[in-house]
């Protein structure tokens, strides 16, 4: 029996098998800690936003969690979304420009926010020294000695606003010190970019100097960075990171898509660039899309689920023009729409991007070819040479 009190002050006695039912259960408790890199960034460096959600203690994997932005006027915007490890965890790399609070949600129905992470904008100079001591983890312990350029080496890194350089090797990167016009920054360039950095010749060899952080995604863990010589990318499914001449978003849409020359379709319209766009359809397109998105420009090229949506809107957003313009030229990192149906009225059926120009002739990076000039059922991403005679409009990305 269980006695209760009523309002009155009387005592009542209820069986609790009876009147009185069970307790119900406490609601499940979910908590996100999370902490940013550092509290202010120069613009051009990369943040982190860690750290782990649990429900009643107990890590949550492989859940949805997103980093939204509030400005500090405007509105609250989203800034990318990530999955949680096997034990809960979330590492999201953010480039921030402007001063603003940041937290980390987890999405859906009852969705749960973590503190608000405030970082704010410096102009500060910032030395190699203290870079690394932001880092700490991150970057490891030091594995080479402290170097600096000559004045004659300093010449070769293709800046001629650049005057002085030191650097330093640590076990998850390299550290860039940079003075350029008269500013001093420190760069960051993050494993498989340093591996390659480091074999063609570091700051004075192919690439030269950071320009800035590699600027990361959360599409297969991917990130762009762009030198004073080249853009290069990496990401995590690929050994090796990628380049290409240029220090624009032009250079690193096309290192973005060099790293995809030789992928297959496992099964017939089964391709990884179909999966990210959540349709069965011909990918040449989506193809062009997903390069840019892992490239961290996903507004560049739009992402639309069929090949006709995609070409009605390219010729919405961006500037296209023909073969034959007297005003505009195509350049490499060009969309090059192809009819090769031989039929009328003529009609894009396919999309690359173009590489270079060479008398009658482009050569294109196409997603949704196969490797031999003709299409079969055997499709991928490859690199192939085709007749400009087959070319029925390009488009032009905003970079």
């Amino acid at each position: 029996m269980r006695r209760l009190v009523t309002a009155a002050g009387c005592v009542l006695a209820l069986a609790v098998t009876g009147l009185v039912g069970a307790m119900p259960a406490a609601a499940a408790t979910v908590v996100i800690t999370s902490k940013v890199s550092a509290s202010t960034f120069r613009i051009g460096e990369g943040l982190w936003f860690t750290g782990h959600v649990k429900k009643n203690g107990k890590a949550v994997p492989r859940t949805t969690v997103q980093l939204v932005k509030i400005p500090t006027s405007g509105r609250k915007v989203l800034v990318t979304s990530a999955r949680t490890s096997a034990t809960g965890g979330f590492s999201i790399p953010a480039a921030p420009d402007a001063s603003a609070r940041y937290y980390v949600r987890t999405s859906g129905t009852g969705a749960v926010r973590g503190k608000d992470l405030p970082v704010k904008r410096t102009s500060a100079g910032q030395t190699l020294e203290n870079r690394a001591q932001l880092l700490g983890s991150r970057l490891g312990a030091a594995t080479s000695s402290l170097k600096r350029l000559s004045s004659g080496k300093v010449a070769k890194v293709g800046d001629t606003t650049v005057t002085s350089v030191r650097y330093r090797a640590y076990a998850k990167g390299t550290l860039v010190e940079v003075v350029r016009a008269g500013t001093k920054r420190t760069w960051f360039v993050p494993g498989k970019i340093r591996t390659r950095y480091a074999a063609t010749g570091g700051p004075t060899g192919t690439f030269g100097v950071p320009r800035r952080d590699a600027r990361c995604v959360v599409l297969e863990s991917g990130c762009v960075q762009q030198f004073s010589k080249v853009a290069a990318y990496q990401n995590a499914t690929k050994s090796k990171a990628f380049y290409q001449a240029g220090s624009s978003r032009r250079a690193e849409y096309l290192a973005t898509a060099r790293s995809q020359v030789g992928y297959k379709e496992p099964s017939w319209r089964g391709s990884k660039y179909n999966t990210w766009i959540g349709a069965k359809e011909a990918w040449c397109g989506t193809f062009q899309a997903w390069v840019a998105a892992a490239a961290g420009n996903p507004g560049a090229v739009p992402a639309r689920t069929t090949f006709p949506g995609f070409v009605a809107a390219v010729k919405n957003r961006l500037t296209t023009f023909s073969p034959r313009s007297k005003t505009h030229k195509p350049h490499a990192g060009t969309l090059v729409f192809f009819d090769f149906r031989n039929a009328s009225p003529k009609k894009a059926s396919h999309v690359g991007v173009l590489i270079s120009r060479s008398g009658g002739t482009v050569t294109v990076l196409e997603g949704n070819a196969s490797s031999g000039s003709r299409f079969t059922d055997k499709r991928g991403v490859y690199v192939h040479t085709r007749p400009a005679s087959k070319i029925l409009f390009y488009a032009e990305p905003d970079w």
